[in-house]
Protein backbone atom coordinates (compact mmCIF):
# COMPACT_ATOMS: atom_id res chain seq x y z
CA UNK A 1 0.00 0.00 0.00
CA UNK A 2 1.29 3.42 -1.15
CA UNK A 3 2.05 5.60 1.92
CA UNK A 4 2.41 10.05 1.50
CA UNK A 5 4.74 11.69 3.91
CA UNK A 6 2.40 14.21 5.75
CA UNK A 7 4.12 17.34 7.31
CA UNK A 8 2.08 17.46 10.23
CA UNK A 9 3.99 20.82 11.30
CA UNK A 10 4.67 22.69 7.78
CA UNK A 11 8.07 23.98 8.73
CA UNK A 12 9.72 21.09 10.48
CA UNK A 13 13.43 21.51 11.62
CA UNK A 14 15.84 19.20 9.63
CA UNK A 15 15.77 16.46 12.11
CA UNK A 16 12.50 16.18 12.95
CA UNK A 17 10.61 12.68 11.76
CA UNK A 18 8.13 12.95 9.30
CA UNK A 19 4.84 10.95 10.03
CA UNK A 20 3.90 8.45 7.19
CA UNK A 21 -0.31 8.58 6.84
CA UNK A 22 -1.67 5.92 3.95
CA UNK A 23 -2.02 7.87 0.78
CA UNK A 24 -6.20 6.36 0.66
CA UNK A 25 -6.20 8.13 4.28
CA UNK A 26 -6.86 11.36 2.04
CA UNK A 27 -9.57 12.42 -0.17
CA UNK A 28 -8.35 14.35 -3.52
CA UNK A 29 -9.78 17.78 -1.51
CA UNK A 30 -8.18 16.97 1.77
CA UNK A 31 -5.02 16.79 -0.12
CA UNK A 32 -5.66 19.65 -2.18
CA UNK A 33 -6.81 21.89 0.49
CA UNK A 34 -3.74 20.24 2.88
CA UNK A 35 -0.96 21.40 0.10
CA UNK A 36 -2.55 25.01 -0.04
CA UNK A 37 -2.86 25.56 4.12
CA UNK A 38 0.51 23.84 4.06
CA UNK A 39 1.94 26.52 1.41
CA UNK A 40 0.10 29.46 3.53
CA UNK A 41 1.48 28.39 6.83
CA UNK A 42 5.09 27.66 5.32
CA UNK A 43 4.80 32.13 4.33
CA UNK A 44 3.20 33.59 7.42
CA UNK A 45 6.63 31.95 8.86
CA UNK A 46 7.40 35.90 7.83
CA UNK A 47 5.54 37.46 10.12
CA UNK A 48 7.53 37.61 13.12
CA UNK A 49 8.54 40.34 15.70
CA UNK A 50 11.45 42.81 14.77
CA UNK A 51 12.46 46.00 16.14
CA UNK A 52 12.20 48.63 13.58
CA UNK A 53 13.78 52.43 13.90
CA UNK A 54 14.20 54.50 10.91
CA UNK A 55 16.62 57.08 10.52
CA UNK A 56 15.05 58.53 8.00
CA UNK A 57 11.98 58.91 5.85
CA UNK A 58 10.93 56.13 3.42
CA UNK A 59 9.85 57.48 0.20
CA UNK A 60 7.44 53.59 -0.01
CA UNK A 61 5.63 55.05 2.65
CA UNK A 62 4.43 58.55 1.90
CA UNK A 63 1.64 59.21 3.81
CA UNK A 64 1.50 57.93 7.17
CA UNK A 65 0.54 60.37 9.84
CA UNK A 66 3.11 62.48 11.98
CA UNK A 67 2.56 60.21 15.01
CA UNK A 68 3.39 57.03 12.90
CA UNK A 69 6.99 58.42 12.09
CA UNK A 70 7.64 59.71 15.87
CA UNK A 71 6.97 56.31 16.45
CA UNK A 72 9.26 54.80 13.65
CA UNK A 73 12.10 57.26 14.51
CA UNK A 74 12.41 56.48 18.06
CA UNK A 75 12.34 52.92 17.50
CA UNK A 76 9.25 50.71 17.91
CA UNK A 77 8.69 46.42 18.10
CA UNK A 78 6.44 45.57 15.22
CA UNK A 79 4.36 42.07 14.44
CA UNK A 80 3.78 41.93 10.67
CA UNK A 81 0.20 40.41 10.07
CA UNK A 82 0.36 40.24 6.33
CA UNK A 83 -2.12 37.42 5.04
CA UNK A 84 -0.17 34.64 3.03
CA UNK A 85 -1.76 36.29 -0.08
CA UNK A 86 0.04 39.30 0.38
CA UNK A 87 3.06 37.86 0.88
CA UNK A 88 2.64 36.72 -2.76
CA UNK A 89 1.83 39.85 -3.73
CA UNK A 90 4.89 41.04 -2.80
CA UNK A 91 7.24 38.27 -4.01
CA UNK A 92 5.36 38.85 -7.54
CA UNK A 93 6.26 42.17 -7.25
CA UNK A 94 9.70 41.24 -6.84
CA UNK A 95 9.62 38.94 -9.67
CA UNK A 96 8.60 41.83 -11.84
CA UNK A 97 11.00 44.01 -11.11
CA UNK A 98 13.63 41.59 -12.17
CA UNK A 99 11.80 40.64 -15.52
CA UNK A 100 11.78 44.42 -16.54
CA UNK A 101 15.36 44.88 -14.86
CA UNK A 102 15.97 42.25 -17.48
CA UNK A 103 14.13 44.10 -20.38
CA UNK A 104 15.95 47.17 -19.91
CA UNK A 105 19.19 45.55 -19.51
CA UNK A 106 19.22 43.65 -22.83
CA UNK A 107 17.79 46.86 -24.43
CA UNK A 108 21.18 48.58 -23.43
CA UNK A 109 19.32 51.40 -21.37
CA UNK A 110 19.88 50.27 -17.69
CA UNK A 111 22.21 52.41 -15.58
CA UNK A 112 21.58 51.20 -12.14
CA UNK A 113 19.19 49.36 -10.23
CA UNK A 114 18.34 49.20 -6.66
CA UNK A 115 19.38 52.23 -6.10
CA UNK A 116 20.22 53.40 -2.24
CA UNK A 117 18.84 56.90 -2.00
CA UNK A 118 19.96 58.89 1.56
CA UNK A 119 18.72 62.84 1.85
CA UNK A 120 20.11 65.37 4.77
CA UNK A 121 16.92 67.55 5.58
CA UNK A 122 14.73 66.01 6.13
CA UNK A 123 16.30 63.00 6.52
CA UNK A 124 15.52 60.57 3.98
CA UNK A 125 16.25 56.80 3.30
CA UNK A 126 15.24 54.40 0.65
CA UNK A 127 15.95 52.34 -2.51
CA UNK A 128 14.94 53.93 -5.77
CA UNK A 129 14.03 51.36 -8.50
CA UNK A 130 16.43 52.14 -11.18
CA UNK A 131 18.14 54.85 -13.41
CA UNK A 132 17.79 54.04 -17.70
CA UNK A 133 19.13 55.92 -20.64
CA UNK A 134 16.46 57.35 -22.52
CA UNK A 135 17.12 60.25 -24.29
CA UNK A 136 18.51 60.99 -21.15
CA UNK A 137 19.09 59.83 -17.28
CA UNK A 138 15.36 59.45 -16.35
CA UNK A 139 14.34 57.32 -12.44
CA UNK A 140 12.16 54.23 -13.40
CA UNK A 141 9.73 53.49 -10.23
CA UNK A 142 8.37 49.43 -11.29
CA UNK A 143 5.13 48.38 -10.25
CA UNK A 144 2.59 45.75 -10.92
CA UNK A 145 -1.16 46.64 -10.65
CA UNK A 146 -4.17 44.53 -11.26
CA UNK A 147 -6.39 45.12 -14.30
CA UNK A 148 -9.12 47.09 -12.95
CA UNK A 149 -6.21 49.84 -11.72
CA UNK A 150 -4.34 49.34 -15.06
CA UNK A 151 -7.00 50.39 -16.98
CA UNK A 152 -7.58 53.77 -14.85
CA UNK A 153 -4.26 54.71 -15.24
CA UNK A 154 -3.98 53.99 -18.44
CA UNK A 155 -7.19 56.34 -19.14
CA UNK A 156 -6.12 58.92 -17.35
CA UNK A 157 -2.38 58.85 -17.99
CA UNK A 158 -2.19 59.43 -14.39
CA UNK A 159 0.09 57.50 -11.65
CA UNK A 160 -1.39 56.66 -8.13
CA UNK A 161 -0.83 59.35 -5.32
CA UNK A 162 2.07 57.50 -3.47
CA UNK A 163 3.38 56.30 -6.19
CA UNK A 164 3.99 59.94 -7.78
CA UNK A 165 4.83 60.71 -4.32
CA UNK A 166 7.81 58.39 -4.25
CA UNK A 167 8.85 59.16 -7.51
CA UNK A 168 8.99 63.02 -6.63
CA UNK A 169 11.16 62.03 -3.59
CA UNK A 170 13.36 60.13 -5.25
CA UNK A 171 13.77 62.61 -8.24
CA UNK A 172 15.08 65.14 -5.88
CA UNK A 173 17.15 63.27 -4.26
CA UNK A 174 18.96 61.41 -7.22
CA UNK A 175 18.67 65.23 -8.74
CA UNK A 176 17.15 63.72 -12.05
CA UNK A 177 14.70 65.79 -14.08
CA UNK A 178 12.19 63.50 -14.92
CA UNK A 179 11.06 59.61 -14.88
CA UNK A 180 8.94 57.49 -15.78
CA UNK A 181 6.01 55.08 -13.29
CA UNK A 182 5.88 51.79 -15.03
CA UNK A 183 3.03 49.60 -14.61
CA UNK A 184 2.51 45.81 -15.48
CA UNK A 185 -1.17 44.65 -15.69
CA UNK A 186 -1.02 41.37 -13.37
CA UNK A 187 -3.75 39.76 -16.15
CA UNK A 188 -2.07 39.79 -19.18
CA UNK A 189 1.42 41.58 -18.44
CA UNK A 190 0.56 44.76 -20.60
CA UNK A 191 2.90 47.67 -19.92
CA UNK A 192 1.82 51.51 -19.20
CA UNK A 193 4.97 54.03 -18.90
CA UNK A 194 3.94 57.30 -17.41
CA UNK A 195 5.89 60.01 -17.56
CA UNK A 196 6.16 62.65 -14.63
CA UNK A 197 8.16 65.44 -14.62
CA UNK A 198 10.08 66.95 -11.53
CA UNK A 199 8.03 69.62 -9.93
CA UNK A 200 9.75 71.53 -6.80
CA UNK A 201 6.87 73.23 -5.63
CA UNK A 202 5.05 70.05 -4.92
CA UNK A 203 8.65 68.68 -3.58
CA UNK A 204 9.31 71.52 -1.21
CA UNK A 205 6.02 71.49 0.25
CA UNK A 206 6.23 67.90 1.26
CA UNK A 207 10.17 68.56 2.81
CA UNK A 208 8.60 71.30 4.25
CA UNK A 209 5.90 68.52 6.01
CA UNK A 210 8.67 66.33 6.87
CA UNK A 211 10.73 68.74 8.44
CA UNK A 212 8.13 69.47 10.49
CA UNK A 213 7.31 65.84 11.51
CA UNK A 214 11.29 65.36 12.32
CA UNK A 215 11.09 68.67 14.18
CA UNK A 216 8.36 67.21 16.68
CA UNK A 217 10.49 63.79 17.09
CA UNK A 218 13.75 65.93 17.79
CA UNK A 219 12.28 68.15 20.53
CA UNK A 220 10.27 65.23 22.06
CA UNK A 221 6.97 66.22 21.54
CA UNK A 222 4.52 63.02 20.37
CA UNK A 223 2.31 64.57 18.00
CA UNK A 224 -1.50 64.12 18.58
CA UNK A 225 -3.64 61.57 16.55
CA UNK A 226 -5.35 62.40 13.35
CA UNK A 227 -7.32 60.43 12.70
CA UNK A 228 -10.17 58.10 15.08
CA UNK A 229 -9.51 54.44 15.71
CA UNK A 230 -12.00 52.73 13.70
CA UNK A 231 -10.37 54.82 10.36
CA UNK A 232 -8.51 52.68 7.89
CA UNK A 233 -5.57 54.91 8.64
CA UNK A 234 -5.49 53.12 11.87
CA UNK A 235 -7.10 49.87 11.12
CA UNK A 236 -4.22 49.45 8.14
CA UNK A 237 -1.10 50.76 11.04
CA UNK A 238 0.80 48.45 12.25
CA UNK A 239 1.92 50.93 15.08
CA UNK A 240 -1.63 51.52 15.73
CA UNK A 241 -2.14 48.83 19.13
CA UNK A 242 1.23 51.05 20.65
CA UNK A 243 -0.15 54.30 19.34
CA UNK A 244 -4.00 53.58 20.69
CA UNK A 245 -2.31 52.36 24.12
CA UNK A 246 0.11 55.69 24.61
CA UNK A 247 -0.94 58.81 25.83
CA UNK A 248 -1.02 61.81 24.28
Amino acid sequence: MKSLKVLRNPNPKANEAVEEVPAESFTVVQLVDSLNQAIDDNLLERNKPEFKKVKGFHPSYTNQCARYWYYMFDGVSVTPDFRAQTLRIFDNGHAVHDRLYGYFRDMGILIAEEIPVTYSSPPIEGTADGIINWHGEKLIELKSISSEGFHYRKLYNKPKDEHYRQAQIYMECLNLDGGFVIYECKNNQEILPIYIEKDQAFIDKLFKKYRDIYGNYTSGSIPVRPYKRTSKHCSDCNVATLCWGDSD
